[in-house]
């Protein structure tokens, strides 16, 4: 298991635990537990679609850019480069919330691998010595060397060691054939390592949470698939069946919204990568559902039937393929309006250049009919000729004009 996941499944363990304390069925416990974990990260998965449904919406456009370069690959890249940028798309913000789904689906595997330590909420002490007491017996070899002596009944040292993830799954297999070994070996605990709690009591909390297993005469305890392979086949290979039918359901319904989101000249190849994923993801979950615990199988079931719930849902609210349909609608639209504002402004200035010829023609037509009648003098030349006849007129009226007598006139005619 990753390390540090453990912290995680700590949280989680105690949900689980609340689901089965008040409800008592391990089934109904597991997908109320896989319920809540999908609502929890349904946030992140809603981001994620709306950055796919982002993409989507930029498809037309990257699909005339690479018509356009399609022989200058470097040019192409740099175009598309800055449509994503222009557009605020990431294309690899939508990993984050992946990469965080993931983390929480191992804590989620670490809780059903251990349901002795979630479901019962047994001390730590308690549960260390339910494994000594199953332990396989022991015998010095012929090397001189301690060897274990195989015994189906109880388990080896490999199948008790805390690096074993089915550690817990293989004691709730042999609890009930070594009963008073472990009421013997928790007895011999101090009452505050049991917290005051009779051995008796937590041995039968662990037999009733085996009970729980018990699925049509078999146990959720094993694996589907055993060493007699196909002559063992046992009820629960419907678990691993069941499993599997889910997950093609699942990756038919995703497969199916993404392929409707693409064009149908997306990349070549294309088409045939989708199905190969379509087969191959479905027959890697019953694969490991036949070689994983049935209870583990119970738990790929659950998860598989709410994704595809959830693809759906999310699907309805941002729709890749509908989003593309919208987005090509509207360039057209905008193309449309733009070829008419091109034609509207062709019309203007057609309008214009006629009516501006018009003017200059009907100015020409009027100058030349002017000259041929009486061809104007200058304004100015005029009003010079006009200031020298007025300053001539003058002249002439003051020459004409009698002179006045003066005095030493009249004084010589008065002496004569």
């Amino acid at each position: 298991m990753i390390p540090g996941i453990d912290l995680l499944a700590v949280p989680l363990g105690y949900i689980l635990w609340f689901f089965y304390r008040f409800i008592g069925n391990y089934f109904l416990s597991i997908f109320l537990f896989t319920l809540v974990v999908r609502a929890a990260t349904f946030p992140l998965s809603l981001k994620s679609q709306k950055m796919q449904a982002d993409r989507a919406r930029l498809t037309p456009r990257l699909e005339r850019l690479q018509k356009k370069y399609a022989k200058d690959k470097k040019k192409l890249q740099e175009k598309q480069m800055q449509l994503y940028e222009k557009e605020g798309v990431s294309l690899t913000g939508g990993c984050l919330p992946t990469i965080i789904q993931m983390i929480v689906l191992f804590g989620v595997i670490a809780v059903i691998y251990k349901p002795i330590s979630n479901l019962t909420r047994i001390p730590a002490e308690v549960l260390e010595a339910s494994f000594s007491a199953v332990a396989q017996e022991t015998k010095e070899g012929e090397d001189g060397e301690t060897v274990e002596v195989p015994d189906p009944n109880r388990l080896s040292e490999s199948e008790r060691s805390d690096r074993n993830i089915y550690r817990e799954l293989k004691l709730l297999m042999v609890i009930d054939k070594n009963k008073q070994r472990v009421i013997d070996f928790i007895s011999e605990l101090s009452a505050s390592a049991r917290k005051n709690v009779s051995a008796v009591e937590y041995y039968n909390q662990m037999d009733r949470l085996r009970r729980d297993f018990n699925f049509f005469g078999n146990t959720l305890l094993q694996n589907p698939w055993n060493e007699r392979g196909f002559a063992g086949i046992n009820a629960l290979w419907i678990i691993a069946i069941i499993s599997g039918l889910t997950a093609f359901a699942s990756s038919f319904i995703s497969m199916r919204y993404i392929n409707a989101a693409q064009s149908s000249s997306a990349q070549p190849g294309q088409g045939c990568q989708n199905n190969a994923m379509l087969i191959v993801m479905p027959l890697f979950s019953l694969f490991i559902t036949f070689r994983v615990p049935g209870a583990v199988g119970v738990y790929w079931i659950s998860s598989n039937i709410l994704a595809l719930v959830q693809t759906i849902i999310l699907n309805q609210i941002y729709n890749p393929a509908k989003i593309r349909e919208q987005a090509e609608l509207e360039y057209q639209e905008r193309r449309r309006q733009k070829l008419e504002d091109k034609k509207r402004l062709a019309q203007a200035r057609a309008r214009e250049n006629a009516e501006l010829n018009a003017a200059n023609q009907a100015a020409a037509k009027g100058k030349k009919s002017k000259s041929k009648s009486s061809p104007k003098k200058p304004a100015d030349v005029d009003r010079l000729k006009e200031t020298d006849r007025e300053k001539g007129a003058q002249q002439n009226a003051e020459d004409t004009a009698p002179k006045p007598e003066t005095s030493e006139s009249k004084d010589t005619g008065q002496e004569e």
